[in-house]
């Protein structure tokens, strides 16, 4: 039987991950959506999709077109996961045990598009990813991201109510940048994050390199507005395109 510590984790929780998104998650259909729609030209393209988890942004890329699509992971079972779909309904898709902050199997300049949906925040060394993803893209070439929104998901915040009944978030801690489990016991985020400012993220996409093009904060989809009101009014994401 596993420990608490050793179940917390991606590789821990990954068949109930799994389950959830295929039982219909709002957050992961949106944030799969915002990744395709600011995903330029994806028809054609040569994409690798970081961080990927059982594959819900691989299989929709490789929906909206994608000439080939990679997906990489850290946790064998989330690939194990993603293979399964892929067999079940193929798609074309390759997918790799994979670490973000090095990408050593990929070569250099082999994709037109990288994108990294709900997987920064999950990566020890952001610099690190950051300068793998450079290294792989072509020149020219996109890199698109979608983050759980540091300002209002950020260590210890609480959803609450106003007088008025609205609700909101309370957030006491978004300075102090660190990594933190939730205590809810069947969140996503019991495995854990890493939380930094928005402000780190984006002064870390032209120290390494990069282009910064667009910058979203998508508002919820149906699913979401149902599943999780208060994200009605405030951005659950934050989501960008930078350029190699």
């Amino acid at each position: 039987m596993s420990t608490e510590s050793e179940s917390a984790t991606w590789s821990g929780i990954a068949g109930w991950y799994d389950e959830l998104l295929q039982a219909g998650s709002g957050p992961h259909q949106l944030a799969a959506e915002t990744t395709v729609r600011l995903s330029p030209a994806v028809h054609g393209s040569d994409v690798l999709d970081v961080a990927c988890g059982q594959g819900i942004a691989s299989r929709a890329l490789a929906r909206a077109g994608a000439r080939s699509v990679t997906g990489a992971d850290l946790a064998p079972e989330m690939i194990e996961a993603a293979r399964r779909h892929e067999a079940n309904d193929p798609l074309g898709i390759v997918y790799l045990v994979e670490d973000a902050a090095t990408l050593r199997t990929l070569p250099d300049a082999a994709f037109d598009l990288v994108t990294c949906q709900l997987g920064l925040m999950d990566i020890p060394d952001l610099t690190a990813a950051l300068t793998a993803v450079h290294r792989v893209l072509r020149p020219g070439g996109s890199f698109v991201f979608v983050l759980a929104h540091p300002c209002f998901l950020a260590p210890g915040a609480q959803t609450v109510r106003t007088a008025e009944g609205r609700p909101g978030r309370l957030i006491t801690d978004y300075l102090g940048e660190r990594f933190w489990r939730s205590p809810k016991p069947q969140g996503v985020r019991r495995a854990g994050n890493h939380h930094r400012t928005l402000a780190t993220y984006l002064n870390a996409l032209p120290a390494c390199g990069f282009t910064l093009e667009l910058i979203e904060e998508p508002p919820a989809g149906a699913l979401l507005a149902r599943q999780q009101p208060v994200y009605s009014a405030i951005p659950i994401f934050f989501a960008a395109r930078a350029r190699r």
